[in-house]
């Protein structure tokens, strides 16, 4: 196995007796065969996940039969996917509610569905990232918020089901508050009003839901959807500073540098998805 991160690995296996796997999944997991295929029991039936197919596995113990295949697998924690849902809904105008709900997805733990044309190459993509030494944390949490946005675009309800299920709060009136704020230069007291709380009720809340200061958070989140901009966008880095409430392009730049050791433009050279 090529462990890169936490959350997104590389899994090889160039030989198999047919043996039935019983593995513990402690997030919810998508996982994409490159080369091969896996085959899932469930109830009694097998089911083959072939390259060119997802699947998305929910938390829980499954059955699973591995076999001369390469596979890509993404762990989405919780709390995580409920942020990047969020912060998508406020910056890409993602639809976060969906009133689908079929019987595949009601009942049971697992889903499978053909790839798309963008999510193939997003996964093409990735596993030519995690051969660079310089993936990171950081691009562990682009490329992660990149799958989520794909399959939200992908038109696929099942998929956005299953997201949407696992995680707790996405109708937060306090956690779509503070992602609203992002790009608006709001004092605390401004944001705590808006989050009808007083300012030490925010701040605690704040900190016990996303394990940081407000101000440190929003210069991330900022950071962050510069980062993707420069990857997925020919914009010119001023008018990327601007959508990213930077009002002065020397200092965004500085800050960039900063954060990521790079330049926007040599960042743009290293990162952009051709």
């Amino acid at each position: 196995m090529n462990n890169h991160t936490e959350s997104i690995l590389r899994r090889i296996v160039k030989s198999g007796n047919g043996d039935v796997e019983a593995v513990i999944i402690k997030n919810d997991m998508v996982v994409f065969p490159l080369s091969g295929s896996i085959a899932i029991f469930y109830n009694g039936i097998k089911t083959s996940v072939n390259a060119g197919e997802i699947l998305l596995l929910n938390k829980g113990i499954h059955q699973l039969e591995f076999c001369d295949c390469e596979l890509l697998m993404f762990q989405l924690p919780m709390a995580e996917i409920e942020r990047i849902i969020l912060y998508l809904s406020t910056n890409y105008d993602i639809d976060i509610y969906t009133d689908h709900c079929c019987d595949t997805c009601r009942f049971r733990n697992f889903f499978v569905t053909k790839s798309t044309a963008s999510l193939s190459e997003f996964f093409s993509s990735t596993n030519r990232f995690l051969d660079i030494d310089a993936f990171d944390e950081q691009n562990r949490r682009l490329k992660l918020t990149e799958l989520i946005f794909l399959i939200f675009s992908s038109g696929n309800n099942c998929l956005k089901y299953r997201l949407l299920r696992t995680i707790n709060g996405c109708s937060s009136r306090f956690s779509q508050a503070i992602y609203s704020q992002v790009f608006d230069p709001a004092t605390l007291l401004e944001m705590a009003n808006n989050c009808s709380v007083s300012t030490s009720t925010f701040k605690r809340e704040f900190s016990r839901r996303f394990n940081t200061s407000p101000h440190k958070w929003s210069a991330n989140q900022r950071l962050d959807r510069a980062q993707i901009l420069l990857q997925t966008t020919s914009r010119p880095i001023s008018e990327i500073a601007a959508l990213c409430a930077y009002t002065n392009l020397s200092h965004f730049c500085k800050t960039f540098k900063q954060h990521n050791n790079l330049t926007p433009t040599q960042y743009r050279k290293k990162y952009k998805i051709k």
